[in-house]
């Protein structure tokens, strides 16, 4: 039984943009951001220490606000500076093949910048409003711990 033997081209060509450092590192900075920054990095703390039982080292407030989102940002840099063109074994692939490769790497990238600007389009208020529903939540672990309880309990009714 044969088999068709474009199976590899096409395995290079997503494993070199969907699933490459690209869409890793933008989706780790992205997530640094919103957990430090929009939730908060002392919140975070917080819900930390109500998982294990105490605060981990004040070092990793740092790496998640400062040190992670740096060298996301840099290596992203790095590696778009330093960008080849994809081949396998002396195969280099066409223009429509290094496209379609972006194309697969920018669907699951553009999400995230593209689902934050539709709900800050969709949310009614002015820019204070909307910074205080969408990023910057009022309530703090204890809170959101008993509304969940309370959701879970009221659904298991």
């Amino acid at each position: 039984m044969n088999g068709m033997e474009g199976g590899m081209y096409v395995f290079q060509i997503l494993d070199s943009y969907a699933v490459s450092g690209f869409c890793l590192l933008f989706l780790i900075f992205f997530e640094c951001i919103a957990i430090s920054w929009a939730f908060g990095v002392n919140r975070f703390y917080d819900g930390i220490k109500d998982m294990i039982g105490y605060y981990p080292m004040r070092w990793w407030k740092f790496c998640w606000t400062i040190t992670t989102p740096v060298i996301c940002v840099g290596v992203f840099i790095f590696n778009l500076v330093q960008w080849t063109p994809v081949k396998y074994l002396n195969y280099e692939f066409p223009l429509w093949a290094h496209l379609f490769g972006w194309f697969t790497a920018l669907t699951s990238m553009l999400c995230i910048p593209g689902y934050m600007i539709y709900s800050w389009m969709k949310t009614p208020g002015d820019q204070k409003m909307k910074m205080r529903l969408l990023v910057r939540i009022d309530d703090d672990i204890k809170a959101i711990r008993a509304k969940m309880q309370t959701a879970s309990y009221t659904s298991h009714l």
